[in-house]
């Protein structure tokens, strides 16, 4: 099988090369006869894709807006679209991976699985933010409601995103989008706890952890999640912004 690494990427010249280099040094399984690796870069005004390509990747260059709600699902429906590969494997461009992290998730990736991802770690270089972001995924792991497994690094198959339809151009979210019509098709979604990738955001700070909150509740609504499934949520994983994103885009519905 031939393998695609697909890395939206907008404006990440900070951390592309060590995203990069850390998938090139990835454990290649012996079913893959065959990688590329593949940078969209997504409107960059930056040098991310020189250093791409100076690493010895592919970049697609795209320098338009379409009409895709989420411009993530816009990037990697274009990556996909470009691209050859049987497998896909997508990875944020802030994203260092360890070297059996795509060994090892391969191996989840059945016929009854749709989508297998790893976990991520959050860090910042910030050790207050960093403490907030250990605590946060200690959390993460108590999943009474059931768990959403995030699309920073995760695997799929070609021909199963062809066979729901691709991905969805109505939703906020990629990923969560995508698992919606997985589900509908009958396949299942799946987090490997054995394999853990770092997030590196050392642009995060409070002001940014609550507009992404805000966006989150906003999102929800938009994919149709229920008012106390989020409420539950906002208060389980104290994420309170969740719940006044929800409902500041419900009122933001009634009144127009």
């Amino acid at each position: 099988m031939k393998l695609t690494v697909l890395v939206p990427a907008h404006n990440e010249e900070d951390m592309i090369e060590d995203c990069l280099n850390s998938l090139m040094e990835m454990d290649v399984p012996k079913e893959i006869d065959g990688i590329e690796y593949v940078v969209v870069g997504d409107r960059c005004e930056d040098t991310t894709a020189q250093i791409a390509e100076s690493i010895g990747a592919k970049v697609l260059i795209k320098r338009f807006r379409g009409d895709y709600v989420s411009a993530i699902a816009e990037a990697v429906s274009y990556g996909f679209e470009n691209t050859g590969g049987e497998l896909i494997l997508k990875c944020d461009a802030d994203i260092v991976a360890p070297k059996n992290a795509l060994d090892i998730i391969m191996h989840h990736l059945d016929g009854g699985v749709g989508r297998v991802s790893s976990e991520v770690r959050t860090r910042t270089g910030k050790w207050w933010l960093d403490f907030l972001m250990w605590m946060r995924d200690l959390n993460f792991h108590i999943v009474p409601l059931g768990e959403s497994p995030r699309g920073a690094f995760t695997l799929f198959r070609r021909e199963v995103v062809e066979e729901v339809g691709g991905f969805d151009k109505t939703k906020p979210t990629w990923d969560t989008a995508f698992d919606i019509r997985l589900i509908k098709a009958g396949y299942r979604i799946k987090k490997v706890r054995e394999v853990t990738v770092l997030e590196f955001r050392r642009d995060l700070m409070i002001e940014k952890i609550i507009k992404h909150q805000i966006r989150a509740g906003e999102d929800r609504r938009k994919l149709g999640v229920g008012f106390w499934r989020t409420l539950l949520h906002s208060i389980f994983r104290g994420r309170i912004f969740v719940l006044y994103g929800y409902l500041k885009d419900a009122t933001s519905e009634f009144e127009s």
